[in-house]
């Protein structure tokens, strides 16, 4: 691995178990670096999960510091085994040749941040993952590795339900939804939990919005936008989650 960023013009800067950290100069070779990598791993067992972001760093005694470093590792341990996540600072440096090998994924939040993100991931063809990079005038191709077995489980009071691939639990003041939460400022029909290609996602479809928290003191406002779940985490439909007489739906991603 070292060997191709070296090859790209990068800088492999440490490993860590099992942690890999690359700086680059342009986008462009960053990427090229990333496919290159995934598609030499299809030869053998092991795959990588790569994020991508843009962005300056502070460089001292050997080390990197800086937001780019935090959104990059949540980046790639957001990604499936084999995926490339791409951030949206990241795709705007590419050149439109680049940038049409990539397909938007989602939106994503991220720690310290209120808005929503744009991820971009390779773009997918029957089951082939193919990425154009202009510059250079090559094609990579590689089977894309098949999502892995997630389950979604949630839980409101003594209500308890779960999903898994291509599943939906709905939950809202409507008694048809799979988790009834009976409260004025929650919609009828207030969102819905799914997962789709292994990834977990909320679906928000309310008038009041809902409050989503994927961790200490990272509390996002999502109204009628689909965003990524990781991790477990809180949802707080209508009123912040510290409001006294909130009512919260808890959910957690296991394996499995």
């Amino acid at each position: 691995m070292g060997a191709i960023v070296a090859q790209h013009g990068g800088d492999f800067i440490y490993s860590k178990g099992d942690d890999v950290l690359s700086l680059f100069e342009s986008p462009e070779t960053a990427l090229r670096a990333a496919c290159q990598i995934s598609h030499q791993l299809t030869k053998g067992p092991l795959r990588a999960r790569i994020g991508l972001h843009f962005g300056a760093v502070i460089r001292a005694r050997g080390a990197v510091f800086g937001d780019v470093i935090n959104v990059t590792a949540r980046l790639s341990s957001t990604a499936n085994p084999g995926e490339v996540l791409i951030s949206q600072s990241f795709f705007e440096g590419l050149t439109a040749g680049s940038r049409s090998g990539l397909r938007l994924l989602d939106k994503m939040a991220f720690k310290g941040k209120q808005e929503l993100f744009d991820v971009y991931t390779l773009r997918s063809d029957d089951g082939a993952l193919t990425t154009h990079i202009a510059s250079r005038g090559t094609i990579i191709d590689r089977r894309s590795v098949p999502p892995p077995q997630t389950k979604l489980v949630i839980s409101y009071g003594d209500q308890l339900r779960s999903c898994r691939n291509n599943e939906f639990v709905t939950f809202g003041r409507s008694p048809e939804c799979n988790i009834v939460v009976d409260l004025p400022w929650v919609s009828r029909h207030h969102a819905t939990f799914t997962i789709s290609n292994g990834k977990a996602r909320l679906i928000e479809r309310s008038s009041s919005g809902t409050f989503v928290s994927m961790g200490p003191d990272h509390e996002v406002f999502v109204r009628r936008e689909d965003i990524l779940l990781f991790g477990s985490g809180v949802i707080s439909p209508g009123r912040r989650s510290t409001l006294g007489d909130v009512q919260v739906l808890h959910y957690e991603i296991v394996s499995g």
